[in-house]
Formats: C-alpha cells, structure tokens, sequence
C-alpha cells in the first residue's frame, strides 16, 4: 500500500471521528493495520493489559528525553503506519478503552525497534497516562509515569512541529503532569493546546481540551466569575462548529458554575439529563463530581454521599479506561469533609465506625498525592484533620485553609 494511500485513509478516519462516528473510524485503522501486518485482536483482558503495560514501561523508563532525541528518524512508511495507531488510539479513547494499553505498548515497541517518528510521542504519553490510572497512588509508577511523560513533551518541543501540540498537551497536562505540577500550569497549558488546536483546523480535540481546561481551572480556585466568561466563550465557539457533544457539556459546566457561585438552580435536572443521555464514562464521572461538590457548598450531605457514591462507582468500573484521575483525588477530599459533616449529626455507632474509616482513607489518599505535589495536595491534607478537630473544638475555624487554593492561583497570577 503506497504512503499516498495511508494518508488519503488517515484523512478519512479523521473525518469520521469529527463526526463522531468512532467505530467506522477504528474499524478503518484496524483494516489498514491489518493489511500491513500489525494485526489488532479483537479484545484483551485486564490481566494482559496489565502485564503489557508493566513491561512496556521497563523498556521505557530508563530513557531520558536526550536518548530520545538521539534516537534516528523512522521510515517513512512504517511512520504511516504509526499515524494510523495514533488515530486509533484516539478513537478507542472513546470507543474502546480497552484497547488503550495494548495500542499504546505496542507503539513505544515499535519506536524502540525502528526509531522515533512524530507519533511515536502519542504512544509515550499514552503509556505515562495508563501508568498513573492504573496505580492511583502506587509511587514507582507515578514517578515512572512523570519521567516517561516529560521526555516525550520535550522531545516534542525540540524535534517536531506544533501539529502533535493539541493532542499531546491534553493527553500530558490533562492526565500525567497535574500529579506533580501545579494546577495552574496545566490549566495553563491546557489554554494553550486549545489554542493551537483551533489554529490547526482540529475542533475535536480543541474542544475537549477546553473542557479538561475549564475542569482544571475550578480546581485551581480560578474565580468564577472570570471563569463563567470562558465558558461563555467556548460554548459560543462549539455553537458556530455545531458540535452538539460540546454544547452540552459546556452547558453543564456554565450552569455548575452559575450554581457555586449563586443561580442557576432551576437549569440543572435538564442538564443533568442531558449530560447522562452521553453515556461516556467521563461524563457522568464528571456529572457526578461537580454534583457533589454543588451538594457540598450547599449543605446537602446525604446527597453529596450519594454522589460521591455514585462516581467512585465510575472510577471503579473503568479499570481499562483513563477516566477518574483527574477528580479522583479531589472527590476523596470532598467525601472526607462531608463526612465530618455527616458525624456532626446524631449517628449510630457502627455509622460512626463507617464514617470515621472513610475519612481515614481520604487521609491516606491525600497523604501519598501530596508526595509527588504538594502545591496541590498538602493544604489538602492539613485540612482533613482540621476538620476533624472542628467537631469538638467549636472555636476552630477549618475553613481557614479553604482560602489556601484560592491565595496561591492568586499568588501563581502575580508571578
């Protein structure tokens, strides 16, 4: 097959993913891969991801962003067929996430066999990011997952153009970088991956960086109202290029926002319908999560137990997927304050046990966040036991450290 055609058949899988047609798309690259000899079952199983994943990453970790850079270029026709890889890679992110680990080893084997190509920079990235959903926590393999990752978006910054930008910058900042980097910057970065994906013509991945952006933004402790303005701006984008998926979801988070900051109220059973109508994990994982946190502010408990309930429940049941790191630790830190909220109120000894046991978890959580940043997560876990002290010492204030997020984006802004 000539490189003509693999590029005429990469154009047409990215249409059909723009029209968000997933399945077309990957049934696409899985033809043409098989016609080359790189053959894509049908399903693997978690065991074998698992096992594939670890030892891509033995190959992987020892390399430094130098390495890869003294690396020689590879073929033109094998680095076709590494463009079809990174297009399906992008389409079983929605469509098969099980699939993810097995695409992903086999590009970095077949970088470390044949040479570094443009695309071979989605597979490192994509394997940083399985390592950190995989581990939740497991130290070994964040820090592996963080030097993976930083090599590959150096090497990109050095070796290629802006066109692989979008799609690493959200794979990067929205998945790997926020365990060791603050907040803002991968807000930040985010900002800019949109931008560049706008510049490029490529709307799709622009317009689901917007929302890791605006996501990542809240959990900053950017202020709302500057916030509700961008929302504003992205949904207006998303109306002109009719792209139903991200008018909706930007009206769940217009309408979120509007909520913590006072209004809105009478909007959100209708988008909460419609962001479930979706289906995808990472919707309702994030449906879920803003949910808890509204019930939170509001005062809700039992309905913010709920919530938090029913997103962990999304986390739990995506093992093959990458949905759930990004709120995971922050759903833990509301769960651990609502529940001193829920102790406050008449209980019965083994709902105290229960209670008390949850909000140990979310300490240890917090705890092993907040090794790889503690910009992020130390104020975190300070906050935890400070609530717990505020049940028997009434003149404590534990909602001192909530201004903690909220001065360092201001102070972040000034620098």
């Amino acid at each position: 097959m000539s490189l003509t055609l693999y590029l005429l058949l990469c154009v047409c899988t990215t249409v059909h993913m723009s029209n968000r047609k997933f399945l077309i798309a990957y049934n696409i690259c899985r033809e043409v891969l098989s016609q080359v000899g790189q053959n894509i079952p049908e399903t693997v199983y978690l065991y074998q991801t698992t096992a594939m994943t670890k030892t891509a990453a033995r190959m992987a970790e020892g390399l430094s962003d130098k390495d890869l850079l003294a690396m020689k270029e590879m073929e033109p026709q094998l680095a076709a067929v590494m463009s079809f890889y990174a297009v399906i890679v992008r389409v079983a992110f929605y469509s098969k996430p099980e699939m993810l680990p097995f695409l992903a080893c086999r590009m970095v084997q077949l970088t470390l066999e044949n040479g570094l190509c443009m695309h071979s920079i989605t597979g490192f990235i994509v394997l940083a990011a399985l390592l950190c959903k995989k581990s939740m926590g497991d130290k070994i393999d964040i820090l592996c997952a963080t030097k993976i990752g930083k090599a590959a978006m150096t090497c990109l910054s050095q070796r290629y153009s802006a066109e692989k930008i979008p799609e690493a910058y959200t794979l990067y900042y929205g998945f790997v970088a926020w365990h060791s980097e603050p907040l803002q910057i991968c807000a930040e970065k985010l900002r800019r991956g949109f931008e560049v994906g706008m510049t490029l013509g490529d709307s799709h991945t622009a317009f689901y960086i917007s929302l890791q952006q605006v996501m990542f933004a809240i959990l900053a402790g950017e202020r709302l109202p500057t916030l509700l303005e961008k929302v504003d701006y992205y949904f207006g984008l998303a109306n002109i290029y009719k792209d139903d998926f991200g008018k909706r979801c930007f009206s769940f988070h217009r309408h979120t926002i509007e909520i913590l900051i006072g209004g809105g109220e009478s909007w959100w059973m209708d988008i909460k319908l419609q962001c479930v109508a979706l289906r995808p994990a990472k919707v309702r994982e994030n449906l879920y999560f803003f949910s808890a946190l509204k019930t939170y502010w509001q005062g809700q408990t039992k309905r913010c137990k709920y919530y938090v309930e029913k997103m962990l429940a999304v986390i739990a049941t995506s093992n093959h997927s990458m949905a759930g790191p990004q709120t995971y630790h922050y759903i833990v830190f509301i769960n651990g304050l609502n529940t001193f909220e829920l102790m406050k109120s008449h209980q019965t000894a083994a709902a105290m046990r229960k209670l008390k046991s949850t909000a140990v978890r979310a300490l240890a959580v917090l705890k092993v966040a907040s090794q790889y940043s503690s910009w992020n997560f130390q104020h975190k876990v300070r906050y935890v036991p400070c609530s717990c002290l505020s049940l028997s010492i009434t003149h404590l204030n534990p909602l001192l450290f909530v201004a903690i997020p909220i001065f360092r984006s201001n102070c972040w802004k000034q620098n």
